[in-house]
């Protein structure tokens, strides 16, 4: 088992990347929780919810664990800022190990069930940050784990790259982050770094939490099977571990199915759903080259 592994996630002071830094930080591990939303105490509200934001709670979490967590202040919109968050850890450590790329930046109007035309157009947001920030930052830190000839980079995306969920923007943002994985990987295959994109499901996090409680018995039956927040975490380091993990880069994986190869469950015992049968499993893209 690897120790002392450098880890960076953006999107850690909440949701799914906040689960994902628990899940993934072993002792020994430095990690770099990237957020907006820093101090302690931090709320922000979304979708009519106070929910708790701050990356100085995830390291707090992390260091209980016996790992190093580093909260970095970021605005991912800033291409600037991303340049800084690269020199920071190229200074620092010398390397970067794993990249998980969770940050989302969501606007209320995403789960409405109107039209697209309805919504605020301000939902292109989820574009700048999800897509083309994943992009500037990769394109930042991949000289570094090119350096050392290792390294696995995630995008965590989800099954809206397949089906139709919450409209065309939160679709074309899932289906490029697929793409971005797969076009990536074929640049970096023979440099030994892994890329990949992980369906994440559903996942019993703040916000869904503060929905279930509201809505009850309706909503318990969407959250059946779903993953506890620190399942994707989890996931990602038994991956890491997997000898034989760039054997699948440049794939679309499922991460209850990952889960499921790994022995992977929530921390009541229970499995996570695959929703492939439901919702539609990754494209598989085409091997041709054009140059």
């Amino acid at each position: 088992m690897s120790h002392g592994r450098i880890i960076l996630i953006t999107g850690a002071s909440r949701g799914v990347g906040k689960g994902i830094a628990e899940g993934i930080a072993r002792k020994g591990d430095t990690v770099i929780c990237a957020a907006r939303s820093i101090a302690k105490g931090t709320k922000v509200k979304q979708f009519g919810f106070e929910i708790s934001s701050s990356a100085e709670e995830t390291c707090n979490l992390l260091n209980d664990l016996g790992a190093h967590a580093v909260p970095y202040s970021i605005d991912l919109n800033s291409h600037s800022e991303i340049i800084q968050l690269a020199n920071y850890i190229d200074t620092k450590f010398g390397r970067l190990d794993i990249l998980v790329h969770a940050a989302c930046q969501i606007h209320d109007d995403l789960v409405e069930p109107k039209p697209f035309w309805e919504k605020s157009t301000k939902l292109w947001s989820i574009i700048e940050v999800g897509l083309r920030s994943n992009y500037l930052l990769t394109h930042a830190l991949a000289p570094l784990m090119i350096k050392h000839q290792s390294g696995l980079i995630v995008h965590i995306s989800s099954h809206g790259a397949r089906c139709y969920m919450h409209g065309p923007i939160y679709g074309s943002q899932k289906a490029g982050i697929d793409k971005m994985a797969f076009d990536m990987a074929y640049d970096l295959k023979e440099l030994g770094v892994t890329a990949v994109s992980m369906w994440s499901g559903i996942v019993k996090d703040e916000k869904t939490q503060k929905v279930s409680e509201m809505h009850g018995e309706q909503y318990a039956q969407f959250l059946k099977g779903a993953a506890s927040q620190t399942f994707a975490g989890k996931v990602i380091h038994a991956f890491y571990e997997d000898d034989e993990r760039h054997a699948s880069t440049g794939e679309t994986l499922i991460i209850a199915e990952l889960g499921n190869k790994y022995g992977i469950t929530n921390e009541d015992g229970s499995e996570v759903r695959s929703d492939r049968t439901m919702l539609g499993g990754p494209v598989k893209f085409e091997e041709a080259v054009v140059y």
